[in-house]
């Protein structure tokens, strides 16, 4: 077995044989491993039953947002759907009862920073405290990182970055002087833990909610707040139209911006058709293995990772091999050329107990009872 393969399968394997497992990689190379730290289990679930709580989902009158609205009402949640315009919000409520009073809708852009805390007072007026806050909504801007304009920056980062951090900073207090049992979920992407679609602002906006969320696990694991990353792939969403939903004060003169290289693409009626894109579709097999997904097979990862205090909750596994890839590119890349002193292995080289606690927990409850799967 070649040192390349063998260093993967401890990675993926470390769940199994702990802590020392994953250390026995620098010890193979270096031979001065100091003693594992003991780390202790991650953060128990603080919502074990969510009916009657009330749940908050921005950017929720579509798509993943309205599939996590309906999958948290059915189970018996006061739900509560940001929505930014009147677009889809009338269709969006026809999948509920009329005039049902476990149900609110909030007219609410995520990047208005002072309207987060008036909606929190609207919320808490009508249904009291906030149990689960889902940060879902987003823009799925396609503006590459070299050519994006500040203004693709600034609306990208905006509703994708800023929106969860001022849901973040509106909610922690409240949720810490309420002293229940409170959740907070950030939807990211698979760009959030893989980058490669070619949509370099989105993804770099998905990768920083991605690092927000586990450094507030890491912040909040001792309070009565949990905390999950949703990472969801291809799923049957509206976000492809993003554009339609950009701020006039944001919108660029020119035409939209390419990566060096890539041709502009002709315009209808000049030169060859434009293809629409088309995604492959299964059949066989459970709905979670359908793509793209039904935003409803997605929001029941999103209820069972919260009732499991799930610190990542991936619901398409197929990427999981780019993220081995990407990974092992950066363990390669940490090549100690002289043998290094063993003081450097103390327990800080983990810099965070929330890794290896998240990994044994996964493998202590992979068996999940998720409808769809």
């Amino acid at each position: 077995m070649d040192e390349q393969t063998l260093n993967r399968r401890q990675v993926l394997g470390g769940v199994a044989v702990g802590a020392a497992g994953l250390l026995s990689q620098v010890g193979a190379r270096d031979a001065r491993a100091a003693e594992v730290p003991k780390f202790g289990p991650s953060q128990a679930p603080t919502i074990t039953d969510v009916a009657g709580k009330v749940a908050y989902v921005t950017g929720g009158s579509s798509g993943i947002g309205l599939g996590i609205a309906r999958v948290f009402h059915e189970a018996g949640m006061k739900v509560v759907i940001g929505y930014l315009d009147n677009l889809h919000i009338a269709d969006a409520l026809k999948h509920f009862p009329p005039d049902d009073p476990n149900l609110l809708a909030i007219q609410h852009d995520v990047m208005n920073r002072d309207r987060w805390e008036r909606v929190a007072d609207e919320i808490e007026k009508k249904f009291g405290t906030v149990h689960v806050l889902v940060n879902n909504a987003g823009v799925g801007l396609q503006a590459p990182v070299s050519t994006g304009t500040y203004k693709d920056w600034e609306w990208g980062l905006g509703v994708n970055l800023m929106g969860p951090v001022y849901g973040i900073h509106t909610y922690v207090p409240r949720m810490l002087a309420s002293k229940q049992g409170t959740q907070i979920v950030t939807t990211t992407s698979t760009s959030g833990i893989l980058p490669g679609s070619g949509a370099g602002i989105y993804t770099v906006s998905k990768i920083a909610a991605v690092g927000l969320m586990e450094e507030l696990r890491l912040e909040l694991q001792h309070t009565n707040i949990g905390t999950s990353c949703f990472v969801p792939g291809l799923t049957a969403t509206n976000i492809g139209q993003s554009e339609h939903y950009r701020p006039e004060s944001l919108k660029n003169a020119g035409p939209p911006a390419l990566a060096p290289g890539v041709a502009p693409r002709p315009a209808p009626g000049a030169g060859a058709p434009r293809r629409r894109r088309r995604f492959p579709s299964f059949t066989e097999g459970s709905p979670a293995a359908h793509r793209p997904m039904d935003p409803l097979v997605a929001a029941r990862f999103v209820l069972n990772g919260i009732l499991n205090n799930d610190l990542y909750i991936v619901a398409e596994p197929e990427y999981r091999i780019g993220v081995e890839a990407r990974c092992n590119a950066l363990l390669e890349s940490m090549i100690p050329f002289k043998p290094l002193p063993k003081a450097l292995y103390g327990p800080n080289v983990y810099r965070t107990p929330i890794y290896m606690q998240e990994i044994a927990h996964r493998k202590a409850t992979q068996r999940r009872d998720i409808a769809g799967t």
